[in-house]
């Protein structure tokens, strides 16, 4: 039963490049529409609550239980896409989706409405594993730069349609004078995750062979195993914590309230300044995964991400006073930060650890550090800063953070121009070995 599921979308030959786009347009609508999932609740948290009737010290479970089941599904979700195939995971995924919002807005209480954040996050958490695994499978490896480039941007691209979008559908249906005027924003959701069901069903293939099995693309040769570096790729996958707790868990999520009380700014503008961050990181990302192919230099493009990454926490983000020079230019420099950590990391994952399943791990490790350090940043992040202030939060904890996995990367993480040297002497001894 397994076996013939996990066959489901499979062709009986390979994919053609139009073939393959169409099905990572697919899959990149569905994670877009998942990260606009995470964030379509922060805008109306309070008027969410008080529907409810949550208490305030509730309110945080809204974002937390989404969390949370994307923490505890990595690695699971990494054995249902090996047992059950692409394309069954990624529709039942997506169904999940549909499922938890039609929930969220049926409910009438806090508990039915946490369990449809629940099943919401369970979609996030299998599209975290899941989404990334396909790209070494569906593209070959001369493509990753560019195919982990677009994909790594599923994230900016749901977080500004989220932060734009759902505080203007709010306030068009009511706003705080209206009950429930968060439904609509609700509705939108549902919308686009019936969109990506049926897309999905039409669009998502899988080639006869998995691309990073092939030899130079073609089907009667497989490449033999090459070695796999996974020290050096559990490491840059792990180290990711670091990115999503910095940026995610305290910029994305809580920086409009240090904007608003030190700087004094209102809360659509605190909301916005933020939003530049996505939309510089967007076309930068996809330049740097094109480059990445070319230049083989993705592990000095993420340690230098995340050398800036240090910057920004400890001298720019968090200046005293009004003046708004320095949230500027961190919120510019980290849309930089933002094209060379994720684009990297994702992109130097397949060229580290080839072998299939050995990639998945790695890719699932990477997932299960961006649940964690969602999850713990929302239980630590506030104590802390309300314990020693923003700007001891950005010098001593966040900045270190960064300077730590620059460091790691650096000392861990075998360059790519070191490892594409192995790759050429494997290849020289398979053909060798052929020829005689």
């Amino acid at each position: 039963m397994a076996s013939s599921v996990a066959k489901y979308g499979v062709q009986d030959r390979q994919l053609n490049s139009r073939e393959r786009w169409i099905c990572f347009a697919a899959l990149f609508f569905l994670g877009f529409t998942a990260t606009f999932n995470q964030f379509k609740a922060a805008p109306a948290i309070q008027y969410i609550g008080s529907d409810l009737g949550m208490s305030v010290d509730m309110l945080s479970q809204i974002m937390g239980v989404y969390s949370i089941a994307g923490m505890l599904l990595a690695f699971p979700g990494m054995v249902v896409m090996q047992r059950l195939g692409i394309k069954f995971s990624i529709v039942v995924t997506s169904v999940l989706q549909l499922v938890g919002s039609l929930v969220c807005v049926f409910a009438t209480d806090t508990a039915l409405f946490l369990v449809g954040r629940t099943l919401e996050g369970i979609s996030y958490g299998l599209i975290c594993v899941i989404g990334p695994n396909i790209m070494p499978r569906l593209f070959p490896l001369k493509n990753q730069g560019l195919c982990m480039g677009i994909w790594s941007q599923w994230t900016p691209v749901g977080v500004v349609i989220a932060f734009f979008t759902a505080p203007m559908i709010f306030e068009a249906a009511g706003g705080a004078a209206v009950p429930f005027s968060w439904h609509p924003v609700w509705y939108v959701s549902i919308a686009m995750e019936v969109v990506s069901i049926v897309w999905l069903l039409v669009s998502c293939k899988m080639p006869a062979v998995p691309e990073n099995e092939l030899l130079d693309g073609d089907p009667s040769k497989r490449k033999r195993p090459g070695k796999n570096f996974m020290v050096a790729g559990i490491v840059v996958c792990a180290f990711f914590f670091v990115w999503v707790f910095d940026y995610v868990a305290n910029i994305n999520t809580l920086y409009p309230t240090f904007l608003q009380n030190v700087k004094g700014l209102s809360v659509f503008d605190s909301s916005m300044l933020p939003n530049w961050t996505a939309l510089i990181s967007i076309p930068l990302g996809i330049g740097f995964g094109v480059a990445a192919d070319k230049l083989n230099f993705r592990k000095w493009m993420i340690a230098a991400g995340y050398l800036l990454v240090a910057v920004c926490m400890g001298f720019l983000y968090f200046t005293p006073g009004s003046d708004m020079t320095g949230p500027w230019a961190a919120s510019i420099v980290m849309g930089l930060c933002g094209a060379l950590v994720p684009t990297g990391t994702r992109a130097i994952t397949p060229v580290l650890v080839p072998e299939p399943k050995k990639t998945d791990l790695a890719l699932a490790t990477m997932a299960f550090a961006t649940g964690v350090a969602q999850v713990v940043g929302g239980y630590v992040v506030s104590p802390t800063v309300s314990f020693i202030g923003w700007q001891a939060n950005g010098q001593f904890v966040l900045a270190p953070l960064a300077v730590l996995a620059a460091v790691a990367v650096i000392v861990f993480v075998k360059s790519d121009k070191k490892v594409h040297e192995v790759r050429v002497a494997e290849r020289a001894a398979q053909d060798a070995e052929e020829a005689q």
